[in-house]
């Protein structure tokens, strides 16, 4: 579902050092703004990109701005640590003009559409424990907010970038050569066909599953119900449309995937907080400043 991140004139959003011990199931959402999760503790899965990608320590994730994903962490087997913080890309894009290697590097990070997005960072943790631990203690600084979030953005995407240097040549996704999951196979089905209407046994003879099977190995590979994952995909899609088109409300709820009007709004506002027609008013006046 959508979630906005309120920024409140600073220039991160930040969460340090948050510690689960409970359960952790997680959902599918997106923000308008990019998050970085960094892991430091724990096991699980992350879904982006109609993938999963293990959750252990010291791997670090890229979110971009209105990009479907979900974190199943495995709590309380193993406590779940990580930071996260959560970046406005255009604001940080301008910070960064003086900076044109490292512009470029964050400008293919938040929109680029094959740039690597998992990192395995567990060999310089020290590094960055050390980047993050400063920047915790200096950002309450007076005055200095957006320059202590330049600065550690800075040397993030250094550590990154260094990182990055030869490795998409040799492992393009960072993802061992492996068959895809089940869970991969269906998300990459539900990716061709969310417009129309999901039906489980179809989908899962076509993969050659049986109908059970199929939505009991989708639940345990990535911790969330096929319907969750279709409703998450439609909504994601009515955003853009109402973004970016002038299609009536019952239009966009039609090519989004929801012949029924009346249920896609209600669906838009439980996810939104506010109706079809007030998000894309809503939006063309924080276009226009």
């Amino acid at each position: 579902m959508f979630e906005r991140v309120d920024f409140q004139g600073n220039t991160l959003v930040w969460d340090y050092q948050i510690k689960s011990v409970n359960d952790f199931k997680g959902y599918y959402h997106w923000h308008q703004c990019g998050e970085i999760l960094y892991v430091h503790e724990g096991q699980g899965i992350v879904v982006l990109n109609n993938h999963t990608y293990p959750i252990r320590k010291g791997m670090l994730f890229f979110f971009q701005p209105f990009q479907l994903h979900h974190v199943y962490a495995e709590v309380p087997d193993t406590p779940y640590e990580r930071n996260i913080f959560y970046v406005e890309p255009i604001v940080m894009d301008r910070y960064l003009e003086a900076f044109p290697h490292r512009r470029a590097f964050f400008s293919r990070l938040w929109k680029g559409r094959n740039q690597q997005q998992v990192f395995d960072l567990s060999l310089s943790m020290n590094q960055l424990d050390w980047i993050y631990e400063g920047y915790d203690q200096s950002r309450s600084r007076v005055g200095g907010e957006w320059e202590e979030s330049v600065l550690f953005l800075l040397q993030l995407l250094n550590v990154l970038d260094q990182h990055t240097d030869g490795e998409q040549e040799r492992q393009p996704h960072l993802v061992e050569l492996r068959q895809l999951r089940h869970a991969e196979r269906m998300m990459h089905w539900i990716e061709e066909h969310y417009i129309d209407e999901i039906r489980l046994d179809h989908m899962a003879d076509v993969i050659h599953l049986s109908k059970s099977y199929a939505s009991r190995i989708f639940q345990q590979e990535t911790g969330s119900s096929i319907t969750d994952y279709v409703t998450a995909r439609r909504l994601k899609q009515a955003y853009l449309l109402l973004e970016t088109t002038t299609l009536s409300v019952e239009e966009v709820g039609r090519r989004a995937g929801f012949p029924n009007g009346s249920y896609f709004i209600q669906l838009f506002r439980k996810s939104a907080g506010t109706t079809p027609l007030q998000y894309r008013q809503h939006f063309e006046r924080s276009s226009r400043h």
